[in-house]
């Protein structure tokens, strides 16, 4: 029997051949849900868990790439989260963490082996899920994930986008990190009398500040050339985890690729689908 938490939201039609689509809760807000993609099997499949992205302030449609991994053998969960103005940081993290738990609960109802997950996060959902694979003993949450252009440090991304030349999405990114931390970055607000530490909530946010090297999930980061998101998210993360935590050296690897495609786009490159699902199949022992 499936434990209580287990609500179904909408019941969509069955897709393909044999392919169930399906939407659930995993808390009590209403963008707590996800949704569900699996071929039953009647044997346990691995999981892959996507984090989409959107400025940590609106969503953005995962349906197509779901169904695809779906019908290449895993079973595939994309996940909602508080948005930056629901609620601040670490509640994103923590949707996380509590959609990974709810999926864990209720693996068998998608033929589901519940140790062989990974997530795949999108901009800013890359940088919910590093955050997740370096909080506390990330790697014994996942076996890893996939950052598509992962804003590991939304204070970088601050900086990125705080003078005269900036692109327009770099000021978004600027924009949307201060609401999700609700101030600016000021090294001197550390006061928590009245509110959580601002600079506190700044320092959590930038993933490499919570690297611990092998406590940690292994990460595949990647970029385009032109990535509005540069690569040096990634390179600062990497050199965090290999450099000061002794991560092996291939605990993080990152990728640049010619281009400016950004998130879920970067997919789309020539060979890039093929080489995640490799190192996701290598992760899961698939």
């Amino acid at each position: 029997m499936l434990i209580a938490a287990l609500l179904t939201v909408n019941v969509q039609s069955t897709q393909a051949a044999g392919r169930s689509e399906v939407t659930y809760n995993y808390g009590s807000h209403a963008r707590q849900k996800l949704d569900a993609y699996w071929n039953p099997t009647g044997a346990d499949q691995p999981g892959i868990v996507i984090l989409h992205g959107g400025y940590w302030y609106a969503d953005s449609g995962w349906a197509t790439w779901s169904r695809t991994f779906a019908d290449a053998g895993y079973a595939t969960f994309s996940v909602d989260y508080r948005l930056n103005f629901d609620a601040p940081w670490p509640a994103q993290r923590d949707d996380a963490i509590d959609a990974l738990s709810w999926i864990k609960a209720n693996a068998a109802e998608f033929d589901l082996d519940p140790d062989r997950l990974v997530i795949l996060g999108s901009s800013a959902g890359g940088q919910i899920g590093t955050a997740v694979a370096t909080y506390g003993s990330g790697g014994s949450r996942i076996k890893g994930v996939v950052g598509l252009s992962p804003v590991a440090s939304p204070y970088r991304a601050w900086n990125d986008g705080n003078h005269d030349l900036s692109a327009d999405k770099e000021r978004k990114v600027r924009d949307n990190a201060t609401v999700l931390a609700r101030c600016f970055p000021d090294p001197a607000d550390t006061d928590t009398s009245v509110h959580p530490s601002c600079w506190g909530t700044w320092v959590d946010m930038v993933v490499k500040n919570r690297a611990s090297g092998a406590n940690d999930a292994p990460m595949y980061l990647i970029h385009s050339q032109d990535d509005f998101v540069p690569v040096q998210h990634s390179l600062d993360l990497e050199e965090d985890e290999e450099v000061q935590h002794d991560m092996p050296a291939d605990g993080v690897t990152v990728e640049t690729v010619p281009g400016a495609a950004h998130g879920g786009a970067l997919l789309d490159e020539p060979g890039m689908k093929d080489k995640v699902l490799a190192w996701i199949d290598a992760r899961l022992g698939a």
